[in-house]
């Protein structure tokens, strides 16, 4: 005759089991939502800090156009600054910041937007625009991971534009057509970076027709767009429409900036 020991550990495991049900229910409530679902978006970012010294700029004011220090960089820890403006802007979240990564990289910082996207931000040290340059031409040479959608932007002066410059085009990638977009917020960007992307094989889907300020609230908007997988009219208009609204000027102006005709409604949810 069997024992009947076994009979009498039955509700003992069930009460085990139960405990260790009701246990990792609570584990994943607890966790943040990046955790329970990864995003399949990603952007790199590359911020050339602005650099009064030695940049081919109109001089901003010295406390924001200091390339050393990415406080209170213009395009990083000001008001519209990368850093500060994602920090603060609805829907994100700053996951957290890394300084001195190298000689070149003065920070990084990593953000997410909801449960769709993630953010790698860049500040580069001002005077060192070439070697940003350089990195973000490599970064959309590079086709993306086959299991995420991945886009690469460069924020800053349109280092092209100026002669001492012109050498590191020698030194941009080449490669075959492939699917990464790619987004410069620079003056006239167009002229000066499209052809580049094209032969490095990547998808220029935002580049700038005009002078323009490259501020925080333009790559936001594309970002957004980008996690909500919107086309590429799509991305200039939301860029044109972000623009002319921090820039208090006409919609038209704002579209004309990335060469889109005329805003399209996105749902950015």
């Amino acid at each position: 005759m069997k024992s009947d020991c076994h009979l009498t550990e039955i509700p003992h495991m069930m009460i085990i089991l139960r405990a260790i049900c009701l246990f990792s229910m609570l584990f994943v409530a607890l966790l943040p939502p990046c955790a329970i679902a990864a995003p399949n978006a990603h952007i790199y970012v590359v911020v050339s800090l602005v650099d009064n010294a030695s940049q081919g700029i109109e001089p901003v004011p010295a406390k924001i156009g200091n390339g050393d220090d990415p406080h209170s960089n213009l395009y990083w820890g000001a008001l519209y600054g990368v850093k500060t403006f994602l920090s603060k802007a609805d829907g994100w979240q700053k996951l957290g910041c890394e300084k001195d990564i190298n000689e070149t990289i003065l920070e990084r910082c990593e953000f997410a937007w909801k449960d769709k996207l993630t953010v790698t931000a860049d500040a580069y040290r001002g005077s060192l625009i070439g070697q940003a340059m350089l990195d973000f031409m490599q970064q959309a040479a590079t086709p993306p991971d086959a299991a995420k959608r991945e886009m690469v932007v460069f924020i800053g002066h349109d280092g092209l534009m100026d002669k001492q410059n012109l050498p590191i085009i020698g030194r941009f990638p080449k490669h075959a057509g492939h699917d990464k977009q790619a987004v410069v917020l620079a003056c006239m960007s167009d002229m000066f970076f499209a052809k580049h992307l094209h032969a490095a094989g990547s998808k220029p889907v935002v580049t700038t027709h005009s002078f323009m300020a490259p501020e925080a609230y333009v790559l936001e908007a594309v970002a957004r767009g980008f996690a909500n997988q919107a086309s590429e009219s799509e991305l200039r208009s939301a860029a044109g429409t972000a623009y002319a609204k921090y820039q208090r000027i006409s919609s038209k102006a704002g579209m004309s900036v990335f060469g889109a005709n005329k805003p399209i409604k996105l749902s950015l949810r």
